[in-house]
């Protein structure tokens, strides 16, 4: 894989939900960014009292040259009866980077996620006329749609195919508990950077 720096044009901001029912998609997504050479980085790739968190996630931004965002988590809250716009809110910043962040942002391409091709009209109707990915909350289908575009956005046409991420991904989560178990880790506690440091090793040796 090639060495990859935080200014890397191979770093994918990651903009997704992190409630827990959405993790099977979430790390699927990660993996693949990993399996296709990238760095996957996300708000989660740090947790620090120094830094505001919308400033973190502004930097993210200015340094990946892809995005992938899911508004899939955009429906009310059942305890607050109030709706979820973050991933909304980190979309628009990114769109917004690539309209007015000058010739260096201007080439920036992202990948828009949701759970069904058409829901976005009922609350972001001003999205019509962008191609809004569906996943239908399947992670095989998630490394389909994100291999898809990466490859069609990036012009790196030696990826795997999908089924082919789709087959060492399961291969990769049968083996996710021996893994951490090695280190007295457990796959529900791993942080998103520990995460990715198991996916590159691993593919490092098993793709």
């Amino acid at each position: 894989m090639p060495k990859q720096t935080r200014s890397s044009a191979l770093a994918v901001f990651i903009n997704c939900p992190f409630d827990s029912s959405y993790r099977r998609v979430f790390d699927a997504i990660v993996f693949t960014v990993v399996a296709l050479g990238c760095q996957a980085r996300c708000a989660r790739e740090r947790e620090t009292g120094t830094q505001e968190r919308l400033k973190k996630i502004l930097e993210i931004i200015e340094a990946c040259h892809f995005g992938i965002h899911d508004i899939s988590f955009m429906g009310i809250d059942p305890k607050t009866k109030l709706a979820r716009h973050n991933m909304a809110l980190e979309l628009g910043v990114f769109l917004g980077c690539c309209e007015f962040g000058g010739q260096r942002h201007a080439r920036k391409s992202c990948l828009i996620l949701d759970r069904d091709p058409w829901r976005y009209r009922k609350s972001i109707s001003d999205l019509s006329g962008r191609d809004i990915k569906s996943h239908n909350g399947n992670p095989k289908q998630a490394i389909t749609v994100v291999r898809d575009w990466f490859v069609t956005e990036s012009k790196s046409h030696d990826k795997p195919a999908g089924s082919v991420i789709v087959q060492q991904y399961r291969r990769f989560r049968k083996q996710l508990p021996s893994l951490c178990r090695k280190t007295d880790r457990r796959v529900s506690e791993l942080l998103f950077n520990e995460y990715c440091v198991l996916a590159t090793t691993w593919l490092q040796t098993n793709a």
